[in-house]
């Protein structure tokens, strides 16, 4: 473990009390003992020295020496560049697998949106605490910043709310297609980046036009076909790449 995250509505002075599951998590998962300091953070990324105590509770201390238990990354050298993935709701599982790998990689945001080719048409309030769970225990793995989730946002919405640089992938040419590489390199002071990835069935015409219109940027990616789940890990680790080069 890097680090705990603790529940940012229960972090009220020095005694932070646990929850079932997260002493099950510390005792049986970790193995940390009674007596035991170990490291944690709340969700405006305030560092903590915790002490497990024989009442189950923590005590906190604001923690100001933090460099022995980070692993030596990126991350913690220098912010990376805030990248907003707009992701389209996919079916089953795949809202998981897309929430952990986005975390870990280190999104700024991830924000579930409806668009008219989504299959599963809202993300209910059993999936969101479903995602907002993963996405927490991908934190405590990876050390990451914690990545905002925002669930159910139209398309037309999140096109208004779009931050940056804005991109929008698609699954065929258009007239105004760019690659990646050239778009950013051509955007070096670029710190903010919006990136809206499609579903299953990607987006319609209408929309990539609609998102034109709106000063995005559609990008075809000059690879194999990507599957939706796979798209927004391929844009973390491609854009982070090139801006951190």
């Amino acid at each position: 473990m890097r680090i705990f995250l603790l529940n940012g509505n229960k972090v009220d002075g020095r005694i932070y009390p646990l929850s079932e599951k997260e002493r099950n998590y510390i005792k049986n998962v970790l193995r940390i003992k009674e007596g035991a300091v170990f490291k944690a953070k709340d969700h405006k990324e305030n560092l903590y020295d915790a002490l497990l105590d024989k009442n189950d509770t923590l005590i906190l201390e604001e923690s100001f020496d933090n460099s022995n238990y980070f692993d030596a990354m990126p991350s913690y050298s220098g912010d990376f560049v805030k990248i907003y993935i707009y992701q389209c709701i996919c079916k089953g599982k795949k809202n998981a697998q897309i929430t952990r790998q986005l975390q870990e990689a280190g999104a700024t945001q991830l924000t579930f949106i409806e668009s008219s080719l989504v299959q599963q048409k809202e993300i209910d309030i059993h999936e969101m605490n479903r995602l907002e769970t993963i996405r927490n225990e991908a934190v405590q793995q990876s050390g990451a910043k914690l990545c905002h989730l925002f669930f159910n946002v139209p398309f037309s919405k999140a096109i208004d709310e779009a931050k940056g640089l804005k991109i929008i992938l698609h699954q065929g040419k258009r007239k105004k297609s760019e690659n990646i590489l050239t778009l950013l390199e051509n955007n070096t002071d670029a710190d903010e980046i919006s990136v809206f990835i499609g579903s299953e069935g990607g987006f319609t015409d209408e929309e990539c036009q609609s998102a034109e219109n709106a000063g995005f940027h559609p990008v075809i990616l000059n690879t194999n076909i990507l599957r939706a789940e796979t798209a927004g890990i391929y844009m973390m680790g491609a854009i982070q790449s090139i801006k951190n080069r």
